[in-house]
């Protein structure tokens, strides 16, 4: 039995198919089934490598423990009240056909996850009226499950957070004084992963700074140093990839200083920002699962 998850949807482009057992009208329920290869892992891709003396396989370092593609199969019920709603609801899911980002999204009980890929469509040859079975595969390139909800925060250049010091009305000064909660540094921001696998988090960095920026990983000191002028075109730093894009040109090449930031399971990753300007950097990453 797999997954029957409280509710999923299939979105292509700007179009979305819910995929539920409380809906009215025409609607595509998953079946008791379940969705199969949702919750369990992809097939690992490590190779072993056998002890000439002894027991076993030599260690295999956690960076070489990879994972082949994710195939996810989803056996549905189309319902509707007449053979032509049926028929529509199909003809609903088929239009996911022949396109690599199809996302399926499956919400159960405190999880709500998504995944990306093609998907493939196979309509079942007993028909009847009001009825059809069919099953929707999803062959995902990229093995990892991601929350549906992202993890934000913003950065300022420490010249537009303000001058700080202390500023008070003598009229109403009054002791004992209450200082407040000790804010934190706007170029400072804290990010989490709560899921199971390292996520890579998505940073753009736009505003006018003349000579560029430097994002600090603050836990392991690496660093990414962008030399080139900032202007309201963001520099998009995609740490999966690995890669700096403006406007969708690869901008790599202007990174004196390499060292992308990831997130490790369960954990956060606290980013410093330094330049000279005013504007902002914006991170954004997802509880990541395999």
């Amino acid at each position: 039995m797999g997954l029957s998850p409280l509710y999923a949807e299939l979105t292509t482009g700007d179009a979305t198919t819910r995929l539920a057992a409380d809906a009215t009208g025409p609607h595509l329920v998953v079946t008791d089934r379940g969705i199969a290869g949702w919750l369990s892992s992809p097939h690992a891709k490590v190779g072993m490598t056998e002890r000439g003396q002894g027991h076993g396989a030599l260690p295999v370092a956690d960076d070489q423990v990879l994972y082949s593609a994710r195939t996810v199969t989803v056996p549905l019920h189309a319902l509707g009240g007449s053979r032509d709603e049926v028929i529509a609801l199909l003809e609903r899911l088929s239009e996911s056909l022949g396109r690599s980002d199809a996302r399926l999204r499956v919400v159960d009980a405190m999880s709500d996850t998504y995944a990306c890929g093609h998907a493939a469509l196979e309509v079942g040859s007993d028909w009847r009226e009001t009825s059809a079975d069919a099953t929707l595969t999803l062959v995902c390139p990229d093995p990892r499950r991601y929350g549906t909800t992202p993890h934000k925060g913003v950065m300022e250049p420490p010249s537009a957070a303000g001058t700080g010091g202390l500023t008070y009305d003598s009229g109403t000064l009054r002791w004992p004084l209450d200082w407040g909660p000790q804010a934190a540094s706007r170029s400072l921001c804290t990010v989490a992963n709560g899921g199971t696998a390292t996520a890579y988090p998505t940073i753009s960095v736009s505003g006018s700074m003349p000579g560029g920026f430097v994002l600090t990983d603050l836990s392991t000191g690496g660093q990414l140093a962008y030399t080139q002028p900032v202007a309201w075109q963001p520099v998009v730093l995609d740490c999966l990839s690995r890669t700096a894009s403006v406007a969708g040109v690869d901008v790599t090449r202007h990174l004196t200083s390499r060292q992308f930031p990831s997130i490790a399971p369960g954990g956060s990753m606290t980013l410093s920002l330094m330049a000279a300007g005013a504007g902002a950097a914006s991170v954004e990453a997802r509880d990541t699962y395999i």
